[in-house]
C-alpha cells in the first residue's frame, strides 16, 4: 500500500473528513498545491476551489472531491489539516441556484463568491 498521511478537512459546521490520504490537492492563493506524505512544513491560505484527495478508508482507496470556500492548509510531514469556510459535496450543488449565485457575484464584483460558484460548477462538471 502506498504511504499515507493523516488528513482532516474541517468546516465550521462539521469535521468533513478525518482519515488517511495518499495525496491532497488544494487551491491556494498561489495556485494548486499537491501534498504527499512527509511533505515539508507548509502553511497556505486557500481560495475557493475544488479540493481533491486520494483517501484510504478501511483499506480501500477512493477519491474525495469537494468544492471548498476560502480557508487554510497546514501540511506537516506527519499530518495535513484543511480548514475551509464552506464545503460542498457533489449532491449538495443545485445547478440553477449556483448559476444565479455566480451571476449575482459577478454583478457585485465579488471575486470570492464568483470563485466559489465556479468551483461548485466545476465539481459537477458544468462550467
Amino acid at each position: 500500500m502506498p504511504a499515507t498521511v493523516p488528513f482532516e478537512l474541517i468546516s465550521p459546521l462539521e469535521v468533513v473528513f478525518q482519515g488517511d490520504a495518499e495525496l491532497v490537492i488544494v487551491v491556494t492563493t498561489e495556485g494548486e498545491e499537491g501534498i504527499l506524505p512527509r511533505h515539508a512544513p507548509l502553511l497556505a491560505a486557500l481560495r475557493p476551489g475544488v479540493l481533491r484527495a486520494n483517501v484510504v478508508r478501511d483499506g480501500t482507496a477512493s477519491r474525495l472531491e469537494l468544492a471548498t470556500g476560502a480557508g487554510f492548509l497546514q501540511a506537516l510531514p506527519d499530518r495535513v489539516t484543511v480548514l475551509a469556510d464552506e464545503t460542498f459535496r457533489f449532491e449538495d450543488v443545485d445547478v440553477a441556484k449556483t448559476r444565479e449565485d455566480l451571476a449575482a457575484a459577478l454583478d457585485r464584483n465579488d471575486r470570492t463568491g464568483a470563485e466559489l460558484a465556479q468551483a461548485k460548477l466545476r465539481l459537477i462538471g458544468r462550467n
